[in-house]
């Protein structure tokens, strides 16, 4: 992926249990005359998957319990105003089936499985009114060969007018609104799943979205979710489960 010598990178083996702040050292990097990557080789603090992140995110990672029922990686990009608060991102999540998640405004979620979780989000989410701009398809992972389900949902909420970032103006009624256009990736692992998102505004999206494709296109669970078993995949240029080692 990058040909640049040893002497252009930095590596922190700091971790922490609760939340992590990754600070890729992309001015030291500059200072240093070297060309960076456009992407980096990422790790989960768990080692449950490997992934490739846009070089100079930063990386903020946070988990119920020790992870394994739920966890999120959430990769945190540059200022961008045409970003809801002009913060562009992109996560990984990990939920195991059945297993309660109390979220930070006291509600809890719960999912049966892979489908479950998209029903829900489209209804409570994004319902009552969307536009499924993709709809729900069946893909294939490049890297893994991994099977997993794709959807971009669009919808718009009212925000107040004093919003500056990732807002758009109504030309008729003049009202302001985060027009979200929202990727999902879901990958399937038996006894839970993965949600790979992105979620960009319909002004925003076509800037960060082959950022996203990559994410995607390499991201590779080693285990069945934080704690969980090994794993053995399918492979490039094929398709099917993962399974057990």
């Amino acid at each position: 992926m990058d040909k640049a010598p040893e002497s252009c990178y930095t590596r922190d083996s700091l971790k922490m249990k609760n939340r992590v702040l990754s600070l890729l050292a992309a001015v030291l990097v500059m200072a240093a005359g070297c060309n960076p990557p456009k992407y980096v080789a990422y790790r989960s603090i768990h080692g449950d998957f490997n992934a490739a992140v846009p070089w100079g995110w930063q990386i903020y990672t946070d988990q119920e319990g020790t992870g394994e029922a739920f966890s999120h990686v959430n990769f945190i990009g540059p200022f961008d105003p045409a970003f809801h608060l002009g913060v562009p991102s992109m996560s990984v999540r990990w939920y195991r089936n059945f297993w309660p998640h109390r979220l930070r405004d006291g509600r809890l979620e719960m999912y049966a499985d892979v489908d479950d979780f998209i029903k829900q989000t489209l209804q409570t989410v994004y319902g009552p009114e969307y536009d499924l701009k993709t709809p729900v398809k069946d893909i294939d992972l490049r890297g893994s060969g991994l099977q997993a389900k794709l959807f971009v949902v669009l919808s718009r909420v009212p925000v107040h007018a004093e919003m500056r970032y990732g807002v758009e103006v109504d030309d008729e009624t003049g009202e302001s609104f985060n027009v979200r256009q929202h990727a999902y990736v879901i990958v399937p692992m038996g006894d839970g799943f993965y949600v790979l998102t992105y979620p960009a505004t319909r002004a925003g999206y076509n800037k960060y979205d082959e950022n996203f494709n990559q994410l995607v296109s390499a991201f590779q669970p080693i285990t069945r979710g934080p704690g969980g078993r090994k794993v053995r995949l399918p492979g490039p240029g094929k398709s099917g489960s993962a399974i057990n080692l």
